[in-house]
């Protein structure tokens, strides 16, 4: 059975602004960044204009700081069940680049107690030296695929990052000048 679901980038964060500032380190000097002040603004307007939103059964998200609160923050006040999945996170995940290393997930279940963590195997994120690769990426994206079908639900939102929804959207990663926008929802067919 196909399946629509909308896949939703992050609000605005602090590494995204940073990057403007200060380049690259924003991307390896900052770990799990929050949404900034215009994030929760990109939030709340998704939250009022976005027409399916009510219909949404099943919300999945990336257990990163800014993802977690893109989507509990834009589903205020909905009945909606919220699921972490560690293949959501941000590519690439090891090497330098630590805005995309989430906290461990004993931290977030005290923080976000309205996300279901229990499907996240590893408290500690498996982080290492070696950047993931682009193949390791696509494992992660047919993975997300899988889950997803064997879902019983049929609206799902999907709260991820750009690069991970850009390589599932478009087969490509876009950059800072062509990037998607936060907080949009891109309905794509899963089947």
């Amino acid at each position: 059975m196909t399946k629509i679901c909308y896949f939703i980038r992050h609000g605005y964060a602090i590494h995204n602004k940073l990057f403007w500032d200060i380049g690259e380190r924003a991307y390896s000097e900052f770990r799990d960044t929050n949404l900034l002040y215009k994030g929760y603004e990109q939030c709340e307007e998704l939250r009022k204009s976005w027409k399916m939103l009510k219909n949404i059964d099943l919300v999945c998200v990336s257990p990163c700081v800014r993802t977690l609160d893109t989507a509990l923050f834009t589903f205020k006040n909905h009945r909606v069940h919220f699921i972490a999945k560690d293949f959501l996170i941000e590519y690439p995940t090891g090497g330098t680049e630590q805005c995309n290393h989430r906290k461990n997930i004993s931290d977030l279940e005290y923080l976000y107690p309205q996300i279901d963590f229990s499907e996240i195997e590893n408290d500690v994120f498996p982080w290492n030296n070696n950047k993931e690769s682009m193949v390791e990426l696509k494992g992660r994206i047919e993975q997300m695929k899988d889950w997803i079908r064997k879902r019983p639900e049929r609206n799902i939102a999907v709260i991820s990052h750009s690069s991970f929804i850009g390589m599932l959207k478009d087969g490509k990663i876009g950059n800072e000048n062509n990037e998607l926008k936060h907080c949009f929802p891109y309905p794509i067919e899963i089947s």
